[in-house]
């Protein structure tokens, strides 16, 4: 999410922007669906790319967050968007090339070293090679741009959670009423939106403490792990199992990733963002707006800012609270979501009213983040 968006904004600024895509497939093939925050589409609009780029999103109205027993617990009132991961990351392209940036696929980094100068020289695994003076590494929890750019720096730890999803056709009974409903189950956490008469996105969390990898999921077949998933959580009401069941096309699944924050985001002209510099727990539905945030914030202290150390310097500085705050509350979060032990599911519950309603105020507030002003003229060279 967050490269195409930092060349958005880039490009807007008077830079000249190459966008480097790993993927060998089709973006839109990439992934399942993830909600985004208002401030997340509070960015796409700042750019101006807001309807185009959420056009095929579901908007939803609310989250309703019932317990394992089906009673209602809390509500929480705030807008957001659910929407296909790579249909968002398609789109998102698109507007990049629309303003101009120059994309190239298949470009899987191999590696970066910094010139005397402090301009860079990249390669990749395909063969080819490029230059340049400023190195924005977009690429995710498992980023080769930290790698190369930061040694030291933590690399991805699993969090101990095995997330998927997918989308179910239903009967009509299932009402389309712009809810996301969430579930605390006895061994897992689940939740689902009807998007349409008789189709429904789901996701399911839970927790498992010996890691396994994407390719090792990706092993099993969807029939072996929705049989899974219902019997997973045949303790709780029985809709979870209807909607698993009725499953059609990719199940997706995925180990749960965290990266710290890193203590230094950057070294010369080059830098991680987004999931490469703080990649946290999804537990709060923040993950892709943070990235969005960081690729506003970073091009607008690039607009601020002509030196380029000094404006990545700033934006880490104004950006480190914020990240901080949202990866506290996710693994406080995740800690009620999956709970490891049936003691820890009965306090879950216990408490569970009381700490959702609190968590609903702090996010109606927005965690006391806000967006910094949009710097007006262009400070490329």
């Amino acid at each position: 999410m967050a490269g195409p968006t930092l060349a958005v904004g880039l490009a807007r600024s008077g830079f000249d922007v190459t966008l480097y895509e790993a993927y060998t497939r089709r973006v839109q093939d990439v992934g399942s669906f993830f909600n985004l925050a208002p401030l997340g589409r509070a960015v796409l609009e700042q750019l101006g790319i807001a309807n185009k780029v959420l056009g095929s999103g579901t908007v939803c109205t609310g989250i309703s967050f019932r317990n394992h027993k089906g009673r209602w617990l809390a509500d929480n009132p705030e807008t957001t968007t659910n929407i296909m991961r790579g249909e968002l990351s398609a789109a998102l392209r698109e507007a990049a090339v629309a303003d101009g940036v120059e994309l190239k696929t298949e470009k899987r980094l191999q590696s970066l070293a910094e010139r005397p100068d402090g301009t860079w020289e990249l390669s990749f695994a395909d063969g080819s090679a490029a230059e340049a003076d400023i190195v924005a590494g977009c690429d995710g929890v498992h980023s080769e741009v930290r790698r190369h750019l930061l040694p030291q720096a933590p690399q991805a730890a699993y969090a101990g959670v095995v997330g998927s999803g997918g989308l179910s056709e239903v009967s009509d009974r299932f009402t389309v009423d712009g809810l996301f409903h969430m579930t605390f189950g006895l061994r897992g956490f689940f939740g689902y939106q009807v998007i349409s008469p008789g189709k429904i996105l789901w996701f399911e969390n839970h927790h498992e403490q010996e890691e396994r990898t994407f390719a090792q999921l990706a092993q099993i077949t969807d029939a072996e792990w929705v049989g899974a998933l219902v019997e997973r959580h045949r303790p709780d009401p029985a809709v979870i199992g209807e909607i698993i069941n009725a499953s059609v096309g990719p199940v997706w699944r995925w180990p749960v990733y965290e990266v710290p924050a890193l203590e230094r985001w950057h070294r010369g002209t080059a830098m991680v963002i987004g999931d490469a510099a703080h990649a946290i727990q999804p537990h709060l539905g923040v993950g892709a707006t943070l990235a969005l945030e960081d690729a506003y914030e970073l091009t607008a202290a690039m607009r601020r800012e002509p030196d380029v150390t000094a404006a990545f310097t700033a934006f880490q500085a104004d950006r480190r609270a914020r990240v901080a705050e949202m990866m506290k509350q996710a693994q406080r979060m995740g800690a009620v979501m999956t709970p490891r032990h049936w003691w820890e599911r009965t306090m879950r519950d216990l408490t569970l009213p009381v700490a959702i309603k609190r968590g609903i105020k702090r996010s109606a507030q927005g965690f006391g983040y806000r967006l910094h002003p949009w710097p007006s003229g262009s400070q490329a060279a």
